[in-house]
């Protein structure tokens, strides 16, 4: 029978998981690939995390690369499921990894305000209102990130990086990667119209004022509910 501490612990443990995700321990093998494919990253500011983002849970995408909230050039990789030595997840990894060559090549910045924010969500919003301009409203979110610039390489990497692997028939040795699959840069020329530029650098520095904010007020609602389920727990009810 469950206690009553227990109703309070376990939904004050679900809402900070929510929020803040669990980091998750890298497998060696996933990391011996990243760093030798990205030889110019630097992977000691690049955390993995178990599950999506509070803010896009209910996405389509299997995973995503962000800013840390906090500092010039942290980069967090959250991943919906994430299963460590498996074929799949090693290509997720590198597709994502490709987005965080990027960060790289695009430079720091403060928080969420980064210049690769900046011009994804340009180069998004351009072609989302393009699509909409074009009649395809139905798919216009689909389409814009489909063609987005900044994923069209990163999942033609992929494909190529894939290739390779089912050629190894999934046996994949670092040091045996051919160096033309080794990535030094990611080849990034923005070609935004500067309206959308400038809505995309101003909701990016709101959300990046904003977020902060929102998972503080998350955590003044988790931390006394957690207290007193630990105050409850801690005289036996």
């Amino acid at each position: 029978m469950s206690k009553p501490s227990d109703f309070l612990l376990q939904p004050a443990r679900q809402l900070y998981r929510w929020v803040f995700p669990a980091q998750i321990e890298r497998d060696e093998k996933t990391m011996d690939v990243l760093q030798h494919i990205y030889p110019t990253i630097n992977w000691h500011n690049v955390r993995f995390y178990h599950a999506l983002p509070w803010f896009i849970t209910g996405s389509f995408v299997n995973a995503i690369v962000l800013p840390a909230t906090w500092g010039r050039r942290g980069v967090h990789v959250y991943f919906r499921d994430y299963r460590p030595n498996n074929f799949y997840n090693l290509m997720t990894a590198v597709h994502e990894g490709f987005h965080v060559l990027q960060y790289r090549d695009l430079g720091s910045g403060i928080g969420f305000f980064r210049r690769f924010m900046i011009y994804y969500l340009s180069e998004y919003l351009q072609l989302f209102f393009k699509n909409i301009k074009n009649n395809n409203r139905q798919n216009a979110s689909q389409m814009a990130y489909e063609k987005h610039p900044m994923e069209i390489p990163a999942y033609a990497y992929e494909a190529a990086f894939r290739q390779y692997a089912l050629d190894q028939k999934g046996i994949i040795y670092p040091s045996d990667i051919p160096a033309e699959l080794m990535c030094q840069t990611c080849g990034y020329t923005p070609q935004v119209a500067l309206p959308f530029l400038l809505i995309g650098a101003l909701t990016t520095f709101v959300f990046m004022l904003l977020k902060p904010l929102i998972e503080l007020f998350f955590l003044l609602i988790a931390t006394p509910i957690w207290l007193m389920g630990k105050i409850l727990s801690f005289i036996g009810l």
